[in-house]
């Protein structure tokens, strides 16, 4: 009968190491899903930081793009000369920066833009004329030169 019961207590000591290796079965696995968990979150986030990196790149073109069209958009000078062809002129060019104004996500360009659009709309409106335009003419000068300096902040130059 004792070497039942020594058999019993043996079976007892492998149930508890079986148990043990059970429970260590199942928690490895879980282990390494915490781990492979935090590498994903780490691929997650470097596959984030790569798409925000994209997207500062796109902007950063389409501000430059903006800029290169909005320097020459406000560079026009007009010939009060002939005011008919000054007024369908300014008009044209105030559409056309109103447009990139438009289409800038940087407000402090936009506002610019926006300010020099109104300008062209006092020539198309035949409020400028040849009279008054020096006045205008310099006020524009100051107006293309904020767009300018507000561009070359932009692009680093």
């Amino acid at each position: 009968m004792a070497d039942r019961s020594t058999v019993r207590a043996d079976d007892g000591g492998n149930m508890r190491i079986r148990g043990k290796l059970a429970v260590l079965a199942i928690a490895l696995p879980l282990f390494a899903g915490v781990a492979a968990c935090g590498e994903l979150q780490e691929a997650q986030q470097g596959v984030e930081d790569a798409q925000q990196g994209v997207e500062n790149a796109q902007q950063g073109l389409e501000t430059a793009q903006n800029c290169a069209k909005a320097t020459g958009a406000v560079n026009f000078v007009p010939n009060f000369s002939d005011q008919q062809q000054v007024r369908e002129q300014a008009r044209s060019k105030a559409e056309e920066i109103g447009q990139l104004a438009e289409q800038t996500s940087d407000q402090a360009l936009s506002d610019a833009l926006r300010d020099v659009q109104q300008s062209m709309q006092r020539v198309s409106s035949g409020e400028v004329t040849i009279e008054n335009s020096a006045e205008w003419t310099q006020h524009k000068l100051e107006q293309t030169e904020r767009v300018l300096n507000i561009c070359s902040g932009m692009t680093g130059n």
